[in-house]
Order: structure tokens, then C-alpha cells, then sequence
């Protein structure tokens, strides 16, 4: 039976994408991520427009969207280190959500659940015969 997949989708700063990746890349077997520009706005925003602010549509501000499929028991490990690599401390460093994965396909090998996900091990040649 297979494990149960997670995803782990992260809003970050664009500033901060290389210190992620150089941060996930260490990780033990992590089974690599999409990255996406984004551009929206949290909560500071999502309001009419109050007494004395601007009545013009604010600019959205720009992030970048990161989404790794992973097994479960690697979720918290992948959440943290991208937490710990995003972070600034001030305002806008971002958001992290996780949840289950219902189903998994590969369209190239037509591979379901954590196979289509994670990489297989690498073959090994039988060893030689003396």
C-alpha cells in the first residue's frame, strides 16, 4: 500500500526563492517543487475602501507560489526548512499550507499514488559474477 501524499503550497517573497531552494535541496529525498509567479494581496486589503484611503485599485503585489508533492512523514520537515528560509521577519514574508493528496498520476508512465510522486531509487546491476 502506498504512503499518503501531502502538498505543501507556499506563498514567498520573490527575494527569498534561492535561499528555499538551496535550503529544500538539502533535505533528504525531497522530490522537488513547481514554482509559479503570483501577483494578489492579503488581509490588509481585503476590505471596502475605508474613510481617507485611496479609492483606486492598488497594484497586486507580486510573490512567488511554491507546491511539492511529498509523502506525509516528509510534509513537516519540507514546511519547516521552507519557513526557516523565508523568513525576514517583517511583514509579507508569506503564508504555508499543507494537505492531503486524493490522487496521483504520471502521464508518462502511467504510474499511481507516491510512484507517480517520488523519484524511484536508481537501479543497481546485479553485482558480477566471479
Amino acid at each position: 500500500m502506498s504512503a499518503e501524499l501531502q502538498v505543501v503550497v507556499a506563498f514567498i517573497q520573490p527575494f527569498q526563492i534561492d535561499a528555499v531552494v538551496d535550503a529544500v535541496r538539502r533535505l533528504p529525498n525531497f522530490p522537488g517543487m513547481s514554482v509559479s509567479e503570483i501577483r494578489g494581496f492579503g488581509a490588509h486589503a481585503a476590505h471596502p475602501p475605508r474613510k481617507g484611503d485611496p479609492s483606486e485599485v492598488h497594484a497586486f503585489e507580486a510573490r512567488l507560489r511554491l507546491e511539492v508533492f511529498c509523502r506525509l512523514e516528509d510534509a513537516t520537515a519540507i514546511v519547516e526548512t521552507i519557513r526557516r528560509a523565508a523568513h525576514t521577519g517583517h511583514a509579507g514574508d508569506g503564508k504555508i499550507f499543507a494537505g492531503p493528496v486524493n490522487l496521483a498520476y504520471r502521464v508518462r508512465t502511467g504510474e499511481w499514488g507516491e510512484s507517480a510522486v517520488l523519484r524511484a531509487a536508481p537501479a543497481t546491476a546485479p553485482p558480477e559474477e566471479s
